[in-house]
């Protein structure tokens, strides 16, 4: 049987940050950064398709995409 933390990790999306994988721990600080955030001047647009694909939710908090402006 999984621990509940191994089962956490094993549910994360792998993602990559300038061809580095990220593990669950930069993952989960990175949404923990963001959400402590009050305003964001600007994101690298690579952390952004990172926040985009798995806390949608927070994308309120980040300035306009470039695309966007």
């Amino acid at each position: 049987m999984l621990s509940a933390e191994r089962a956490y990790h094993l549910a994360m999306p792998i993602e990559f940050l300038h061809g580095r994988v990220l593990d669950p721990e930069e993952l989960e600080e990175i949404r923990q950064q963001i959400e402590e955030f009050d305003s964001i001047e600007g994101i690298d647009p690579e952390v952004r398709g990172i926040v985009e694909r798995n806390w949608p939710h927070l994308l309120a908090k980040l300035p306009p995409a470039d695309d966007d402006v």
